[in-house]
């Protein structure tokens, strides 16, 4: 998008002001190991990913559509990013380094 436009900024701030702080979501995974989503903030909004990635990203769009965020003004929008322990509860754990030095400790047997 070039320059924004004063009407532009104004719709920007307007959009934005619908976007809550935080969003709720019961998220499932199916038997095939992917994933669905209900976004219990909004009514009606549901989901579903291959990925718990995936899925983020789409619970963005569907809160993008939900709110009927004109495509040239996404960019603008706020996303949602769930807490790491939401992804570790999952098994979806992000990996960022390709290598790590780490060591293992010793545990009692029970």
């Amino acid at each position: 998008m070039g320059q924004l436009t004063v009407k532009d900024k104004k719709e920007i701030y307007r959009l934005r002001a619908f976007f809550p702080g935080n969003v709720g979501m019961r998220v499932r995974r199916s038997k095939d190991g992917g994933f669905s989503a209900a976004v219990t903030t909004f009514p009606g909004v549901f989901t579903e990913a291959d990925t718990f990635s995936e899925l983020i990203g789409m619970v963005n769009d569907a809160v993008m559509t939900y709110f009927e965020v004109p495509r040239r003004y996404v960019s603008f929008m706020p996303s949602y990013i769930p807490p790491l322990r939401a992804a570790q509860a999952f098994g979806a754990f992000p990996m960022f380094e390709k290598e790590k030095n780490f060591r293992l400790e010793r545990a009692s047997p029970s």
